[in-house]
């Protein structure tokens, strides 16, 4: 009797998570990648676009979250969450998620370009990052609910995975803690030689640090309701870009095993899209079409992509894809409590930590990710141990190499 029930159980259990997997595939239209590229996108720190690309990218995603996409975005990523975090799908899924969510942005506006989050340039002080400022896309959530009423998401509702406001709650109440800096980031590409490797000192690192810190809907698996998740992972894909920048065979091959431990090859099937792990290798390859504005261009080539392999994305939504009216740049308007004049001036350029504007007390390293959280997002919680322990040494290493330029030289030594 026991077993009948347990066996009906999971009958029902995998019927709704089917379910909602096909809900997610109506919820907005999975435009199939094309076979070549017309030309090639180039991705840019989103502080370094200008008022009318930062209005045009702005009002695209609000057109996107009124059509109710960002919802379906949420509810993928969260029902295959297992499937890709913790194991080799998570840069290429990651990688064709993004190009999912960038093709149905161009066709609203074909000439919007999804920009990437640099959380490094204000690892040490992420309160004073104008990206999370009301000029961007806000920062922490008010205090009560946790809802974001400020920025291009200034009170957005979601309905997945209930109906609620967008929510930000900051990790330490009024702050998200340091993030990782770059220094820390580009010790792990020169230290890890494996695909294996890398993603794995990245997920359980720079990545996750960025989740935890902006907490609400941000560290949970639903966090692409979030336009900032894309900019995030925007960044993260710059940095696998980089990394396979250096190596010519890692744009062919990966490495490592799926969260079933079967190998993971350049022929394995992304999750859910059904796509060849070796058709993402390469951002500049078929259907992707893009480069990073910092990064070495990787060549072009064709990856062996099957026929049978296509992914059915004849599934669209019946709303039919209008362009939006032409409009015109909206005026200039002023930050809140940070102070940046951002839409509406120059290009802000980000320093890397280091710089003059930096204050002359020491570096904080993040502080260690919550073992119970790490769990909950299938991270690995040893290598997550070793990369804080990585990333406290290189934020000593700054410490002690900014305190030694602060001192006077000693009398008698040029």
């Amino acid at each position: 009797m026991v077993i009948r029930v347990l066996k009906y159980f999971c009958i029902i259990l995998v019927a709704s998570f089917a379910a909602d997997v096909v809900a997610a595939k109506t919820v907005f239209p999975m435009p199939r990648l094309e076979n070549s590229c017309a030309h090639t996108a180039v991705r840019r720190d989103v502080t370094t676009l200008g008022p009318t690309e930062l209005q045009r990218f702005i009002r695209v995603v609000r057109e996107m979250h009124r059509r109710g996409w960002m919802d379906g975005f949420g509810s993928m990523h969260d029902h295959i969450s297992h499937q890709i975090h913790g194991n080799e799908h998570f840069f290429a899924w990651h990688r064709r998620f993004l190009r999912h969510f960038e093709t149905l942005m161009q066709q609203i506006d074909p000439d919007v370009v999804l920009p990437y989050w640099n959380w490094g340039t204000f690892w040490n002080n992420p309160l004073a990052d104008p990206v999370l400022s009301s000029a961007y896309f806000g920062g922490n959530g008010r205090p009560g609910d946790n809802c974001v009423i400020e920025g291009a998401e200034e009170r957005w509702g979601r309905n997945y995975p209930s109906r609620n406001c967008l929510t930000r709650k900051y990790r330490y109440g009024s702050t998200t803690g340091a993030f990782w800096p770059m220094r820390a980031v580009r010790d792990v590409m020169n230290t890890a030689k494996t695909h294996a490797q890398f993603r794995s000192r990245i997920e359980n690192g720079a990545h996750g640090i960025v989740h935890l810190g902006l907490g609400g809907d941000f560290e949970t698996m639903w966090a692409p309701v979030d336009v900032l998740f894309f900019m995030h992972h925007a960044m993260i894909d710059k940095i696998w870009a980089e990394w396979q920048s250096r190596d010519p065979t890692r744009l062919h091959a990966v490495d490592g095993y799926d969260a079933s431990r079967q190998p993971v090859t350049a022929q394995s099937l992304m999750p859910f899209y059904g796509e060849e792990v070796g058709t993402a290798l390469s951002t500049n390859g078929p259907g992707y079409c893009y480069v990073y504005d910092d990064v070495p261009a990787p060549p072009a080539f064709r990856p062996r992509r099957s026929a049978t392999l296509a992914f059915n994305a004849m599934v669209n939504n019946t709303q039919p894809l209008v362009p939006l009216a032409p409009h015109s740049p909206s005026p200039p308007r002023h930050a809140g409590n940070n102070g940046f004049t951002r839409p509406g001036g120059t290009a802000f350029y980000g320093k890397e930590p280091g710089s003059e504007a930096d204050s002359s007390e020491e570096y904080e390293p993040p502080q260690p990710m919550d073992i119970s959280w790490l769990k909950s997002r299938n991270m690995d919680i040893e290598e997550a141990q070793r990369m804080q322990r990585l990333v406290d040494n290189v934020v000593a290493q700054m410490n002690a190499e900014r305190k030694q330029k602060s001192e006077p030289p000693v009398a008698g030594i040029q």
